[in-house]
């Protein structure tokens, strides 16, 4: 992250003064909390947000920005990788509940959001009263306290949206959820991403033993089962004459979000392959993502330069809440051949720009054959 110490420090402050924390600065360790919710103790702990702080990659790429920019630089990672630094001021990550990442206390002390800047900031209250998104709940060991805002995409923002000093929006998913029709329909990040499954809330000592609570797990662009449910997609190839047409279609259906979203290093692959019985074979590749450069004009080839001083969008290709994506493609194939067409979909995210941390995952896959002079593909 190349931006300039003085600069990122007084804007650091900026955020802090606009977000910040009041209230008891001693924050629970998650385990603690798991003593009792045990259920959900054990969905976070599989969640990324419990490995946001002390995965390798994000480890590597922290400690190689402190490196190379110093503390005042690293330290604005840590505002949504561990927010308990707001709180506690461990910006050495001595302490273990400052490990955690996007803890209990992280999200069930959120008290309010501030939207006075472009960037949302958290606002904590540590304490023994826990805010979260049912009524009625109560435990023996804190107080219990019913929040609107953990219903509500706003819990999200701050850690999901965050414009640099240029107005460039590196992360715009919480933007992108407000302008989608998921919003209009009251919608939030929760409905797909926290949905309710029944799980014990807590041990026996507690008024709700077993209920219906939400998903801790959080899953996101990583999780097939949320690609799935973003992208409908449809293949349809046919012939005229010594051509081939394949038509595919991208429909963001499911997302109330573009897709991907996130950070930048994540992309969306389409593949599409005709192999012929005469020996032919044809390959065509769409990526579907966002580009930045950086002051220089340079492309940004890492998820942790997108939030260098100076860096700018290059283009966005990817699908929105919505909308429909149509690629015609068009192949030289003798109608005497017959054609094989597979298409692929693949999700990547390469935070390093190496094959350290690289996820790729094969989320559709459909296959036809067109037999020789076949008018249309059945």
């Amino acid at each position: 992250m190349g931006l300039r110490p003085g600069l990122l420090a007084s804007t650091l402050l900026a955020a802090l003064a606009a977000g910040g924390a009041r209230g008891s600065s001693s924050a629970a360790r998650s385990d603690s909390c798991g003593a009792c919710h045990r259920d959900i103790y054990r969905m976070w702990r599989s969640s990324a947000h419990a490995r946001s702080a002390d995965g390798p990659v994000f480890l590597e790429a922290y400690r190689a920005t402190e490196a190379r920019e110093g503390a005042s630089v690293s330290r604005l990672c840590l505002s949504c990788h561990a927010p308990l630094v707001q709180v506690n001021g461990d910006y050495e990550l001595r302490r273990r509940v400052t490990w955690e990442g996007v803890s209990c206390e992280v999200c069930h002390g959120l008290a309010s959001v501030v939207l006075e800047r472009p960037t949302p900031q958290a606002v904590f209250d540590i304490g023994d009263v826990k805010r979260g998104p049912i009524r009625g709940a109560a435990a023996t060991a804190h107080g219990v306290a019913y929040s609107e805002l953990h219903t509500t995409a706003l819990a999200c923002a701050p850690c999901h949206e965050y414009v640099n000093a240029e107005g460039t929006p590196v992360l715009s998913t919480y933007t992108e959820w407000r302008r989608s029709p998921a919003a209009r329909e009251g919608r939030g990040c929760q409905a797909c991403h926290m949905e309710r499954t029944r799980a014990g809330a807590a041990d026996p000592r507690a008024k709700r033993e077993a209920a219906e609570v939400n998903l801790h797990e959080v899953p996101g662009g990583h999780s097939l089962e949320q690609l799935h449910r973003a992208l409908a997609v449809s293949l349809a190839p046919r012939r005229e004459g010594d051509t081939l047409r394949v038509d595919v279609t991208l429909s963001n259906k499911g997302a109330g979000h573009a897709v991907p979203t996130g950070m930048p290093g994540r992309r969306i692959h389409l593949l599409l392959s005709v192999r012929t019985s005469d020996g032919g074979f044809h390959e065509v590749r769409r990526v579907y993502a966002r580009t930045f450069r950086d002051a220089r004009g340079e492309p940004v080839v890492d998820d942790a330069g997108c939030f260098a001083r100076g860096v700018r969008e290059g283009s966005d290709t990817r699908i929105r809440p919505d909308e429909r994506r149509a690629e015609s493609l068009v192949f030289p194939v003798p109608a005497s051949a017959v054609a094989f067409v597979d298409l692929r979909l693949h999700y990547e995210h390469r935070p390093l720009h190496t094959e350290e941390g690289r996820t790729w995952l094969t989320f559709y896959s459909e296959s036809r054959t067109l037999p020789a002079g076949a008018e249309a593909a059945r």
